[in-house]
């Protein structure tokens, strides 16, 4: 028994030891970014005039070149300008194929046309509206032919009894006469004929007195109707609803026409913009650089390529500047406003004044430098974008007589350092093992996020800048460098 647990305790120590000296390596590697400590020259102690970095660089546009762009779809029918041609500001540089764009137009201005006619129908019909409502006319004089008829049909009301009166008393005469003439046919003095006749005027008679006496509630109930007509007339006369919706109407009209008249107006503007864009003008002067199209080249707005529309780049060349690449070990001797020569590879003696105009705030880790732009101050046309050059940055001048060596000394990035008083912390990469540690350093001021360093750090160092709150020294990382 006791020979199997020995050896069994033996080879689980062993695997304890073994997992834990793994442990480190089985522990993914922790994303950091950094930068490193760089040699800086405190450039106000050098000689006035003294060179203090050379570097290499190229010429390019300053601030950058012009894309002259397409504002809108279409096929290019000729390009009118090649390269290292000098245009002027508002020159067309290519056409694009018309045909269809003028169709467009041509159909926007008929429908502004139908539009302005249907406006002006609309305003006739509000004058016409106006007019009705100013004048109502035929509600007066609805009115007044209802009266007029009401007044006919009362004085008919008011003859009817006299009327009335009349046939009664031709009815007696009628009827005493068919009686006399009754006696006489008696007595065989008249003829049958003339008392048939006297008999037929007396009937007639009985029923023209009743038709005249039923004519009263006929006359009444006319004069009621139109009584009634009378006051609708008035009322319509006084409320106007028919001419109020008209009027109203006429005025959504003119509205609606206007608004279409807008539109259309709008569309043609929109037709006749893209009609003038079939023409490519350059919004600025310079020399073309590149040509990006050729007759039957296709350009589009709406595409992801920032280049699918553009037609040519131009650049000024009054305005030049050098791109020059600046070692990260004296990338602290640069500044704006900093003098400098710069002198391009195709013409070797000719030296171009210039000055520093901006620092990109972007190092290249790849290549350990960070890019300067040096404005040249007088160019020439010989010298074109692109072309090599190389540019020497001088100190600045100073107001005493003092030509001291410059005095180069070592800075960190200041995100990087814990400070306490005179001394500090710093989380620095080991290039060769990959892993991180806490030193401890001594450091003097800070400079535009750089801190003087007195010890502990040497140029090259890789200071991180970022990292995790819960890095431990001697984690494995793995880095990027990033902007100072």
């Amino acid at each position: 028994m006791t020979r199997a647990v020995i050896p069994g305790s033996i080879i689980a120590l062993a695997a304890a030891l073994t997992l834990y000296a793994a442990s480190d390596t089985l522990r993914p590697a922790v994303a950091v970014r950094v930068l490193p400590v760089v040699v800086k020259t405190d450039v106000s102690a050098a000689s006035s005039g003294e060179v203090v970095v050379q570097a290499p660089g190229w010429v390019e546009a300053d601030p950058f070149a012009t894309a002259v762009t397409a504002l809108a779809d279409g096929v290019v029918e000729e390009v009118l300008v090649l390269e290292g041609q000098t245009v002027e500001a508002g020159q067309v540089v290519a056409r694009l194929v018309r045909e269809d764009a003028q169709i467009a137009y041509d159909k926007a201005t008929a429908d502004t046309r139908a539009a302005q006619a249907g406006l002006e129908s609309a305003r006739a019909g509000l004058t016409e509206a106006e007019r009705n409502w100013e004048f109502p006319t035929e509600l007066r004089r609805a009115v007044d032919s209802a009266r007029a008829r009401l007044a006919q049909r009362q004085a008919a009301l008011d003859r009817w009894p006299a009327e009335l009166e009349q046939e009664e008393a031709r009815g007696v005469y009628l009827n005493a006469e068919y009686q006399r003439l009754a006696k006489l046919a008696q007595a065989q003095q008249v003829g049958e004929i003339e008392l048939i006749q006297a008999d037929q005027a007396n009937k007639s008679q009985q029923a023209m007195i009743e038709a005249t006496r039923l004519r009263k509630p006929l006359l009444e109930a006319e004069i009621a109707e139109l009584q009634a007509e009378l006051t609708a007339a008035e009322e319509d006369l006084r409320l106007r609803i028919v001419d109020t919706r008209a009027l109203e109407e006429a005025r959504a009209s003119v509205a609606h026409a206007e608004a279409a008249l807008a539109g259309a107006q709008a569309n043609e503007a929109d037709a006749a913009l893209r009609l003038d864009r079939m023409e490519v003008r350059t919004p600025v002067g310079g020399v073309v650089m590149f040509r990006l199209v050729e007759p039957g080249s296709k350009v589009m707005l709406q595409m992801d390529s920032p280049r699918s529309s553009q037609i040519v780049r131009l650049y000024d060349p009054q305005r030049l500047q050098a791109r020059v690449d600046i070692p990260l070990v004296d990338a602290a001797k640069v500044g704006v406003g900093q003098k400098a020569e710069v002198i391009v590879d195709v013409l070797p003696d000719h030296v171009f004044k210039g000055h520093v105009t901006r620092i990109v705030p972007e190092a290249d880790v790849q290549k350990n430098t960070l890019q300067v732009k040096v404005a040249i101050e007088d160019p020439i046309p010989e010298i074109r974008p692109e072309m090599l050059a190389r540019a020497r940055f001088f100190a600045a001048e100073r107001d005493t007589d003092d030509n001291n060596a410059s005095m180069e000394r070592v800075f960190a990035p200041e995100r990087g350092i814990e400070v306490a008083g005179d001394t500090g912390h710093a989380w620095v990469v080991d290039q060769k093992s990959g892993r991180a540690t806490r030193r401890s350093i001594q450091v003097g001021a800070a400079k535009d996020g750089w801190r003087l360093v007195r010890g502990g750090l040497n140029p090259g160092d890789l200071v991180i800048v970022e990292r995790p709150s819960d890095l431990r020294d001697g984690d494995h990382v793995r880095y990027e460098e990033g902007r100072p």
